[in-house]
């Protein structure tokens, strides 16, 4: 798969997710945003060896509630 690919896989995942997040939270999106750009989560779903950017924003939202809830 090309990089271009995952990438674009991962962006869509990422925006996905932080909508969710979001409305989920009743926090604003650049508040989320800002959360998760920061977390762990965020590096794996870039990380394409991980695999994660083939996984969808439901899986990244659990795996980030994960690593959000063992980094407290």
């Amino acid at each position: 798969m090309s990089y271009e690919v995952m990438s674009a896989c991962a962006d869509m995942i990422l925006a996905s997710a932080i909508e969710d997040l979001a409305a989920e939270s009743n926090k604003s999106i650049e508040e989320v945003r800002n959360d998760v750009i920061e977390s762990q989560a965020y590096d794996c779903l870039y990380n394409f060896d991980s695999g994660l950017w083939r996984d969808g924003p439901d899986y990244f939202r659990e795996f980030y509630g994960k690593i959000r809830n063992t980094a407290k």
